[in-house]
């Protein structure tokens, strides 16, 4: 795709591509600052525009990558330098690490590390569903029995109230009449 002809959507679309808000961008090309977001979304929607910053975004993704390449064989070439001068002035160990490193680098040697593994207090994921499993069929064993346990507490719901719990005694002020409790007010 060619660059666009209408400078301020190039401008735009370069601008979209490195990052900037397309709210941002919209409003440094000189558009209004009213409805700005919007108008900046539906120029970034049009077919051009969109076109044009995903070409922007894909050069520069190819440059950065040529340039990694680049820096990686420069770093490389420079390592042999070094090695070949390191040995010819005597300097084994120097060389070594160097030649060390390029072969890291391509993958001939692998670095060995203790893995540290944490030691948790807290139950695996494992425990906690065969703990689930055991206190549903705890439930189910008892729902079968007759004696329905619908709470992990253990409350007989079929009662109506909680096992070996008395009913409540009715308050006095559980009339029906609708009357509010009154509150004491404290003096300041």
């Amino acid at each position: 795709m060619a660059i666009l002809l209408n400078s301020r959507h190039e401008k735009f679309s370069q601008l979209v591509a490195s990052g900037i808000q397309p709210a941002a961008a919209y409003t440094s090309l000189g558009y209004s600052s009213k409805g700005a977001p919007q108008s900046a979304n539906n120029l970034r929607k049009r077919s051009d525009v969109r076109g044009r910053v995903d070409e922007i975004r894909q050069a520069a993704a190819i440059s950065t990558a040529a340039e990694i390449a680049f820096d990686q064989q420069r770093v490389l070439n420079r390592l042999d330098v070094l090695s070949h001068k390191a040995e010819d002035l005597g300097q084994i160990s120097v060389a070594v690490r160097c030649e060390e490193l390029i072969g890291k680098h391509r993958g001939m040697f692998i670095d060995r590390q203790v893995a540290e593994v944490a030691i948790s207090s807290e139950p695996s994921i494992a425990e906690v569903l065969r703990m689930r499993r055991a206190k549903r069929e705890e439930r189910e064993k008892a729902a079968a029995d007759g004696y329905a346990l619908d709470r992990p507490n253990g409350r007989d719901r079929s009662r109506g109230y909680g096992a070996g719990v008395a009913p409540r005694e009715p308050s006095a002020n559980a009339s029906g009449g609708g009357s509010k409790a009154k509150r004491k007010v404290r003096p300041i």
